[in-house]
């Protein structure tokens, strides 16, 4: 009788130990066919990871939820709007297209670059070329104008969805400028909106700060299919 039970619990760890392994094999798979797809809809940068979290996987499968699902990629292009240092955490997502997530989270940096061109296409200063530069938590816009340097400190809000700007301080060449002026400045870009483009319906700019040497951008969303990404 001892033999016997020896010989099923011996028989028992086998079975779980293939068990777990094809379990892993099946979420490497998963990762690698999700990764793919994201590659076809989205620019993401080589070092870009999906990972699966929770376990056992194939029961999830079969449930039809994914309890957690996140990725990283050091760059990430919507359209011409390019994401650094990209965070995505998806949570009870379903495993087939159109991929619905109950819950997305994505976390990002705005680089100095992307507000460049973004802000040059939405605002018509006079004067050339429009400089953005962000350091010490700062975001300063800069134009030559009459040879001379307009520089004006710039606050990111949010907006009905999208970004736009709060007027900091205003200088011409290092000195300070007439009220007139600084009301012409905050009137041009007042009303300046950078929307953040080809986000699937319910996915939303939820958070801006000014980091060290980037804008951080929080993007939240519920009942999201991201098969509008990756479908």
């Amino acid at each position: 009788m001892r033999r016997l039970a020896s010989v099923v619990l011996v028989l028992l760890v086998v079975l779980a130990v293939a068990g777990t392994v094809v379990d892993r094999v099946a979420v490497a798979r998963t990762e690698d066919r999700l990764l793919a797809e994201a590659r076809e809809e989205l620019t993401l940068a080589q070092d870009a990871e999906v990972e699966i979290d929770g376990f056992p996987f194939l029961t999830q499968v079969l449930a039809g939820r994914l309890s957690e699902v996140r990725g990283t990629a050091s760059t990430l292009v919507l359209e011409d709007f390019e994401l650094h240092d990209v965070r995505v955490a998806l949570r009870g997502v379903a495993p087939e297209e159109p991929y619905p997530a109950e819950t997305v989270e994505i976390n990002a940096e705005i680089p100095a670059a992307t507000l460049q061109v973004a802000l040059a296409g939405a605002v018509d200063l006079p004067g050339d070329p429009l400089r953005v530069d962000v350091a010490n938590g700062l975001v300063q816009l800069g134009v030559e104008v009459a040879g001379l340097e307009l520089a004006v400190v710039l606050e990111p809000v949010l907006v009905d969805g999208a970004i736009g700007v709060e007027l900091g301080e205003v200088s011409v060449g290092g000195g300070t400028v007439p009220r007139e002026l600084v009301g012409v400045v905050e009137d041009l870009l007042g009303d300046v909106r950078v929307e953040i483009p080809g986000l699937p319906e319910g996915l939303v700019p939820t958070r801006l700060a000014v980091g060290r040497d980037a804008v951080e951008l929080r993007l939240q969303g519920s009942d999201v299919e991201l098969g509008e990404w990756v479908g």
